[in-house]
């Protein structure tokens, strides 16, 4: 067995140590390393499906993870050179359970830009079913063709030890790859329908982890890859809601490329992995008993559609027919599983149960209306590097701050109603976002003068 490889060598320790999965245990934080796709060319939208051996005896480990590496294929060909989203997916019996997303960078050839790209992604929420025989669907819609495309490397980091709570349940609740956004005629509550679950009587927390995406443009509000929207899950009688934006794409490691790699956008960044909104629903259960859960997107209507008679080309919307450059159609691409856990039949000491946690918990500001100052509460599970960003109600950012390493604890931000010039804000709604790396949380407040 590998010992227990840290972020900064992880690399190097896969090249040097890749081995087959065991059914042997080692010591706490020792490291079994599994390749799945090996250099694997994609140029097409078309997936990818082939059976690899996992180990089998998934109570053992404290996390997994996968490392999720693009290239370039040699000269004189290149890599795709547009952001193309790409997905990794669990086929199961009655579904396809996608565990990770990233978008793949503009073009990372020439110069001083990387040429490859490796993604770290916690999975370990998923290794109830990342054992033994497991087929996977790897996806990248690329539509280049040709001998351009990208070479893609995928390896499973299985971490010896045990949690306090084990993830030992996987339950999808929607799918959809081509959710149309604000045409009155395609209804996303009739795609996006309510899921009843049993909810098991040992159950002891449960999540609902979403992967979201907009995509599309030119569109009315330029939606969906450019305008911040709340999503919302819906337990029972709760409603939990975020909002959709990554406003950080320029401090993207995949970096730099070529193209417009640093605009804020819908939930994802060019060149990056797409992080999954957890939600924590466990104050919603009621164990034994059927749950219903809904997804719900805040309303909007696309007026630059080809089906709105009133829409007319160069007078209401540039363009009211879609085209495949600079007009497409506003779509989400949603993906979300529900997430039981129970007590470690044998729990080893406390365990390691923040290789699942988000990491943060940001709590309602205080006072909210506020007046001129308010304070953001927040609390980590461990230590992280943070970055709190507030948006007005039309997804510009209006201010922005790195607050370094913070330990793991409770913790406040003052904020004082000020823009990032030293400007009083105007009265309104914002949105406050917190972000570390692992993890990211927004609520909604309320500026009145």
């Amino acid at each position: 067995m590998l010992s227990v490889i840290r972020s900064a060598a992880i690399l190097g320790a896969v090249a040097a140590a890749l081995c087959l999965a065991s059914s042997a245990h080692a010591a706490p934080g020792d490291t079994t390393i599994v390749r799945t796709f090996d250099q694997d060319f994609y140029n097409w939208a078309t997936p990818h499906y082939e059976t690899f051996t996992l180990p089998d005896d998934p109570e053992n480990w404290s996390k997994v993870v996968i490392l999720y590496t693009i290239g370039c294929p040699g000269p004189p060909n290149d890599c795709d050179p547009w952001d193309r989203l790409g997905h990794l997916r669990v086929v199961r019996e009655s579904d396809e359970t996608e565990i990770a997303r990233i978008i793949t960078p503009y073009d990372i050839t020439g110069g001083d830009r990387p040429g490859t790209c490796t993604w770290e992604i916690n999975v370990t929420a998923y290794k109830s079913i990342l054992h033994g025989t497991v087929t996977l669907r790897n996806y990248i819609e690329s539509w280049i063709g040709g001998e351009n495309g990208w070479l893609v490397t995928i390896d499973f980091l299985f971490i010896e030890g045990t949690l306090a709570l084990e993830p030992y349940r996987v339950i999808d609740l929607w799918g959809a790859d081509h959710l149309v956004y604000g045409n009155p005629e395609i209804p996303i509550e009739d795609i996006l329908t309510p899921v009843p679950v049993d909810i098991p009587a040992d159950v002891e927390q449960a999540r609902v982890r979403v992967f979201t995406t907009g995509h599309g443009q030119g569109n009315t509000l330029n939606c969906a890859e450019f305008c911040p929207m709340d999503h919302s899950v819906v337990a029972g009688a709760d409603t939990y809601t975020h909002l959709l934006w990554r406003s950080n794409c320029s401090q993207n490691t995949c970096s730099p490329q070529g193209g417009n790699w640093t605009s804020g956008r819908a939930g994802w960044c060019p060149g990056d992995k797409a992080k999954a909104w957890n939600v924590d629903v466990t104050a919603s259960l009621t164990p034994g008993q059927t749950m219903t859960f809904q997804y719900q997107i805040e309303d909007y209507e696309n007026l630059c559609r080809p089906s709105n008679p009133e829409c007319v080309n160069g007078v209401t919307c540039p363009d009211c027919n879609y085209n495949s450059t600079g007009h497409t159609q506003p779509h989400y691409t949603t993906q979300a599983q529900l997430i039981l856990y129970k007590s470690h039949s044998a729990v080893v000491g406390a365990g390691d149960f923040d290789a699942q946690m988000d990491g943060v918990v940001l709590e309602q500001n205080v006072p909210n209306p506020a007046r001129d100052t308010t304070l953001i509460p927040y609390s980590l599970d461990r230590p992280s590097s943070v970055q709190l960003d507030i948006y007005d109600a039309a997804g510009r950012l209006v201010h922005e701050v790195s607050l370094g390493r913070i330990p793991a604890g409770s913790h406040s931000y003052r904020w004082n109603g000020r823009g990032q010039s030293g400007q009083r804000v105007a009265s309104g709604a914002y949105f406050y976002v917190i972000e570390t790396a692992d993890a990211r949380q927004s609520k909604k407040l309320v500026m009145v003068h």
